[in-house]
């Protein structure tokens, strides 16, 4: 957690300053709200091609109202295009860009539709306006995108207004000019504290989740998260006739360690000791804490010759290891290899029994 909390504050300007950890609650937050983008999405592109029924009934000339028809229809089908397409993602992070570049494209379609008009309702226009700018806000975008896309609108909407509607009273410019700034700002900081709150939201899930399934001493994964990615692994391994293989190991006169140095000297052992172990592991490796000084691992597809030439190696990094006070520590090993339809008790129960075996043999073996 901590790298999610370095440089002063986690959140800055609605985001996550660790770029990682924001495109990794990107990802999660599109993900968890897929259909909603989805419904938003048609919702949007189906409310702004109906408007083309009162644009029937305000525009006479035929040209224009073909040109408006032809408009409408293209962003409904561009809409339909990302429908799709975030529908098929798997990378929802891309999608930021998609997101704004579509607001900009609905922005400038809605000016041109304006300057269709011959004899358009300035009001009416700037309540068009509005209605984009929370239309943007409701879209899972960066916060400084989002008001990047609704001042885009805004200024370029009152760019064409300025040109287009002469007749209008500066009295009404401006006050829709200060009515659409506080649709903005009103907007604005409804979203950051939205953005705010959900990010905050998600560090709390991972914390607690962290603490569902990770050893609170050691950082590794608990017994609870051990199972639950052993059932995971057997089954795949099952399905596709894979090899997966499991060891059990503790630490030899642990409880004389204990005894000699006392409790805290025994558990910064304990966290030295799963540090050696998770560097020399790899990523698909899962590595546990059973309890008390067992450990446990899983390497999937790996037969059981291969997984006993890693805890070898492993078993000599440890032994070679100096420990902060008491010097050298070593570790004793069994191994087991699933077989088929086999749960996790019979697995453990074999490698427990190569532990024993490992301990009466001597001690600092792998058997």
């Amino acid at each position: 957690m901590n790298r999610k909390k370095s440089n002063g504050l986690p959140i800055y300007f609605g985001e996550f300053r660790d770029k990682a950890l924001e495109k990794e609650f990107y990802n999660a937050e599109i993900k968890k709200n897929i259909n909603y983008v989805k419904f938003i999405l048609l919702l949007v592109g189906i409310a702004y091609f109906l408007f083309i029924i009162p644009d029937y009934f305000l525009i006479t000339d035929v040209n224009a109202f073909m040109a408006i028809l032809f408009n409408r229809s293209v962003i409904l089908g561009l809409l339909v295009i990302l429908y799709f397409k975030v529908k098929r993602s798997s990378e929802y992070f891309s999608l930021i860009y998609w997101f704004t570049a579509y607001e900009i494209i609905i922005s400038l379609s809605f000016i041109s539709i304006a300057n269709h008009y011959t004899a358009p309702d300035f009001l009416i226009q700037a309540f068009g306006v509005m209605l984009i700018i929370l239309v943007i806000f409701l879209i899972n975008n960066r916060w400084r995108y989002s008001i990047f896309a609704a001042l885009f609108v805004s200024i370029g909407y009152f760019v064409f207004a300025a040109f287009c509607f002469t007749d209008v009273p500066f009295s009404q410019f401006s006050a829709a000019i200060v009515h659409i700034l506080i649709v903005i700002v009103l907007s604005s900081i409804s979203s950051y504290s939205i953005n705010y709150y959900k990010r905050i939201q998600y560090l709390n899930t991972i914390e607690l989740l962290n603490r569902a399934e990770n050893d609170s001493l050691t950082g590794i994964y608990n017994k609870a998260k051990f199972n639950k990615e052993y059932a995971r692994l057997a089954d795949s391994a099952q399905q596709k006739n894979a090899d997966l293989s499991v060891v059990m190991f503790d630490i030899d006169n642990f409880k004389g360690i204990n005894d000699q140095y006392g409790h805290l000297v025994g558990d910064a052992v304990l966290i030295a000791l799963a540090d050696i172990v998770r560097k020399n592991l790899q990523q698909s490796d899962i590595f546990a804490r059973w309890g008390g000084e067992e450990f446990v691992l899983i390497f999937p597809n790996m037969h059981l010759q291969q997984a006993i030439e890693i805890t070898e190696r492993l078993r000599k990094y440890i032994a070679d290891h100096i420990f902060e006070k008491i010097g050298q520590v070593t570790c004793s090993f069994g191994v087991a290899v699933f077989e088929k339809d086999e749960d996790l008790n019979k697995v453990l129960q074999r490698a427990d029994e190569r532990l024993y075996l490992a301990k009466n043999a001597g001690k600092n073996k792998v058997m």
